[in-house]
């Protein structure tokens, strides 16, 4: 496989994020807000999220397969925190502040624990969006992937997708009411297992380490335990279509079809900020229809778009980018980025200018939120996949 972008997975997640956007848009948020109005359309399958987190546990073993599970869990986490904690403070400023009266009741307890990703511990702390529900599991996920990778190996790796999709239902039985049980349930976003289940099978099916028949049985699976736990035939069957698209991106060549290589730039950018739209598009984007709600429902589905990238491009740049440079330098880099730092800021009052520095080359692991508790092998056995952003390493 050439060291190209791979458009395939860069429009795949594109898709996704899409999908995410278009059912909030037009959909949750009309549904929770009235005064927003009738949409112009209704997309109201919601499988773009679960796309995103089986897409991401893929990659997660990618990245594990190469031996280093502790630069692993550094560097996803670098990605992932610091954007996700501005985020969460810009939503809950917006709606605490901005927002129309009686939209949100958030107090700075629920912005704290929300920050600590402990939301799904405590029943009674409200949600500063509810798009965050990847974030916690995410996480867990980060943490049982890089102890698990080199511990749970030949004939382990099935009996652990089975696990993953089969124990969360038998949980159910203990979570209708409240106690222990449901706590860890929720806490640990069980009923979302089968996800990572399917995202590890299709990359060891992609490593030839399990059959197309064992991943033909594993993918309906997961695809009836989601509809078990989300009750949702509809956007069930909708995801097991991206099930097979990202099955076939794992398998097959690029997509080199003439519209995309035309494309394959925007593509790129795209993809590139995909997790900064998908942390600050919901909340902050229904504040934002409902500013223009009076001007019709394509023009609210637009600020809602507009909005979405515009803040996601900026959150990557100023946000997701720089601080995973600087938590994943070098303890000499580090301390040159925040000499440099310094020197700029007193040249603002005339003193010295900055010097340049050598950063450290640029890690890149997932672009949206992610997690797998993924268990490849040795590096020798990893292949030249494409990182979570499209590059192959």
């Amino acid at each position: 496989m050439p060291k190209t972008r791979r458009i395939n997975w860069d429009v795949l997640r594109i898709l996704a994020v899409l999908a995410v956007l278009l059912q909030h848009a037009t959909h949750a948020g009309p549904s929770v807000h009235r005064e927003l109005g009738p949409p112009a359309f209704t997309f109201s399958l919601e499988m773009g999220a679960s796309t995103l987190v089986v897409i991401s546990a893929f990659f997660a073993c990618a990245a594990l397969a190469k031996g280093e599970p502790a630069r692993f869990l550094r560097n996803r986490l670098a990605r992932l925190l610091p954007a996700y904690v501005v985020a969460a403070t810009c939503a809950y400023t917006v709606l605490r502040y901005v927002a129309p009266p009686g939209w949100s009741f958030l107090e700075p307890r629920d912005l704290l624990v929300n920050a600590l990703m402990l939301q799904n511990w405590f029943p009674d702390v409200r949600l500063v969006d509810f798009s965050y529900w990847t974030l916690p599991v995410q996480v867990a996920g980060f943490v049982a992937g890089a102890l698990l990778v080199g511990r749970v190996r030949g004939a382990g790796l099935p009996v652990l997708l089975w696990t993953l999709v089969v124990a969360p239902l038998v949980l159910r039985v203990w979570t209708v009411e409240p106690g222990f049980v449901r706590t860890f349930y929720d806490g640990f976003g069980a009923h979302r297992a089968q996800l990572f289940a399917a995202g590890v099978g299709i990359w060891l099916w992609s490593r030839d380490r399990i059959t197309t028949r064992h991943l033909a049985l594993l993918l309906p699976a997961v695809l009836v335990a989601q509809a078990v736990h989300s009750a949702d035939v509809p956007s069930t069957l909708a995801l097991g279509v991206m099930l097979v698209a990202v099955a076939a991106c794992a398998a097959g060549p690029d997509w080199t079809v003439w519209p995309l290589t035309v494309l394959r730039r925007p593509v790129r950018w795209l993809a590139g900020i995909s997790y900064g739209v998908y942390l600050v598009h919901q909340e902050i984007g229904y504040v934002v229809m409902a500013a223009v709600a009076g001007y019709g429902p394509w023009v609210e589905l637009a600020a809602f778009l507009g909005t979405a990238v515009g803040l996601g491009w900026l959150l990557t740049r100023c946000v997701e980018r720089p601080a995973h440079r600087a938590l994943t330098a070098s303890r000499p880099e580090l301390a040159g980025l925040l000499l440099t730092a310094g020197l700029r800021a007193q040249s603002h009052f005339g003193s010295v200018g900055a010097v340049p520095f050598s950063s450290a080359p640029l890690w890149r692991p997932v672009s949206q939120p992610s997690t797998a508790a993924a268990l490849p092998l040795t590096v020798r056995d990893s292949p030249a996949l494409p990182e979570p952003n499209g590059q192959v390493r």
